[in-house]
């Protein structure tokens, strides 16, 4: 007998993604955008990127792979050795588009050049500008949607503060706001690489900075993440809360001047892998917090399943509907624009390994006694290492060639 159940209607996604927006926040931001989602939603505190790195961590996202099997290592641009996104690879876009979502990029791609038609990545429509503008685009096109769409919002900030420097004078110091726990001394035990990060590239913008300037960075930091729960707020106004499933992200974190380093580059600190993630899904998440440790690869399998699709080719993610089984979290970070650098990370809830593939060099933290990741015990604890770079060697092998 035929069943005569009416199948639910498929729920719209939205994905709401910021740049560079690390969950160690520094001091107390005022976000009641995102507090509203909260209220609904899950809040993964234990989330990382797969890189510190725009287009390899965004590549992860829509694959839901690591950074070696996207083939995307480091940023696209001309000023990388970075290979854009195949559109062969199934991604969000293509997975939705096929099986009836309208979709919609609006903001930052960074996977692919030119890339003001993203058709062959699954997505029917694209948008850039500043963030006021694509927000605005966005609004007014889900507004206007009946059937089933996606739509990925993809801001630009806080990554404006690369211009700290220019907006320091204009910045109010927060009274809340807290200065770094460590500074440059901590990098003498530390592989020599993060210290010719500040005598050779970016490091060198605030090598000099004292502890009220590093208070002032922060500051201007906070400031730029408030901006982004403006957007958010109007993206939310525009939908039914109750038929969207919501993602809310970043594709990997700052520095934030721990250890005296700035902004991202040859070191994967938690500051610079640890990403906001809070995912609204009425009826399949009962919203609460989750300890689970996640990946960014996690995202595409749990929005694939929470729409009720399956996802064509195996990932390396899981979906995070159902209880995690992730112990540990890994990274594989390459390149510095031009500065090859191949470093592989393996983070436990207990403790955290770092390779420098090219040089050899290591790092371990205890990271119950040293959550800051202050003392370097690659020296001390010979057998706890070896066991994590065992795991780490089979999971993300070393780079060939070093």
């Amino acid at each position: 007998m035929q069943s005569l159940a009416v199948r639910p209607p498929a729920p719209n996604v939205l994905v709401f993604m910021t740049d560079q927006e690390s969950a160690l926040l520094p001091g107390t931001a005022r976000l009641p955008n995102r507090e509203r989602l909260l209220q609904r939603g899950v809040r993964f505190p234990n989330a990382f990127c797969t890189t510190p790195q725009c287009s390899a961590a965004r590549a992860s996202f829509l694959t839901g792979l690591m950074p070696k099997r996207t083939g995307v290592r480091t940023n696209v641009d001309s000023s990388s050795l970075g290979k854009p996104l195949s559109p062969q690879l199934p991604n969000l876009g293509h997975v939705f588009q096929k099986a009836g979502y309208t979709t919609a990029l609006f903001g930052k791609w960074h996977l692919s050049q030119p890339d003001k038609d993203l058709r062959a990545f699954g997505f029917d429509v694209r948008v850039d500008g500043s963030d006021p503008a694509v927000t605005a685009a966005a609004v007014d096109w889900v507004r206007g949607r009946t059937g089933p769409w996606l739509a990925w919002v993809s801001l630009l900030n806080p990554h404006d503060i690369y211009a700290v420097r220019r907006e320091m004078e204009n910045t109010v110091l927060r009274p809340d706001v807290r200065g770094p726990a460590t500074g440059l001394e901590n990098l003498a035990a530390k592989p020599v690489e993060q210290q010719e990060y500040v005598d050779r590239d970016q490091g060198k913008i605030t090598a000099k900075f004292t502890p009220e300037q590093w208070k002032l960075y922060r500051s201007y930091y906070l400031d730029l993440v408030e901006k982004t729960d403006v957007q958010l707020g109007q993206v939310l106004d525009a939908i039914d809360l109750e038929k969207t499933i919501i993602l809310l992200t970043s594709d990997h974190g700052d520095q934030l001047g721990e250890h005296g380093l700035p902004f991202k580059g040859p070191f994967v600190y938690d500051e610079c892998m640890r990403i906001p993630l809070v995912i609204s899904a009425p009826g399949r998440m009962k919203p609460g917090v989750r300890l689970d440790l996640v990946s960014t690869v996690d995202f595409a399998p749990t929005l694939a399943e929470a729409a009720g699709l399956r996802w064509p080719s195996p990932v390396d993610g899981q979906s995070l509907l159902r209880v995690s089984r992730r112990d540990a979290v890994f990274s594989d970070y390459y390149a510095k624009q031009k500065w090859v650098n191949p470093i592989r990370t393996i983070r436990t809830r207990d403790a955290k390994l770092n390779i420098y593939d090219q040089t050899g060099h290591r790092e371990f933290y205890d990271l119950r006694r040293d959550p800051g990741e202050a003392i370097n015990l690659a020296a001390q604890k010979p057998a706890a290492l070896a066991a994590l770079e065992r795991r780490l060697n089979a999971t993300i092998p070393p780079a060939a060639g070093v």
